[in-house]
């Protein structure tokens, strides 16, 4: 089993942006908190990231740059899952998109 690996979110989001240039996203932290904006709820349903202390983002990397790719590409509805994160619909649509698109 391939060790977890942790980190500030900002940091991670900047793996993220360096791992997908085709995506045009900038690094930084304001850019970083601009997109947990729409995708939080989707990362932190499938623990890409964390609230630690109550205070700042950390965020397994490899789970957040896979999550953060499918949030970005629209394999994950974040519309939906921002409306009502416990609706029986979002969370198919998360296990469809963690089995990688098969049912």
């Amino acid at each position: 089993m391939k060790a977890q690996t942790w980190t500030t979110g900002p940091k991670a989001w900047g793996i993220f942006v360096d791992q997908h240039p085709e995506l045009g996203y900038k690094p930084g932290r304001m850019n970083f908190h601009n997109f947990l904006r729409l995708n939080r709820e989707a990362l932190r349903l499938n623990d890409a990231i964390r609230l630690a202390k109550n205070k700042f983002w950390i965020a397994e990397v490899d789970k957040f740059c896979d999550v953060a790719f499918q949030c970005a590409t629209g394999v994950i509805d974040v519309e939906a899952l921002n409306e009502d994160a416990s609706s029986t619909d979002c969370l198919e649509a998360l296990e469809f998109a963690k089995n990688g698109g098969r049912s």
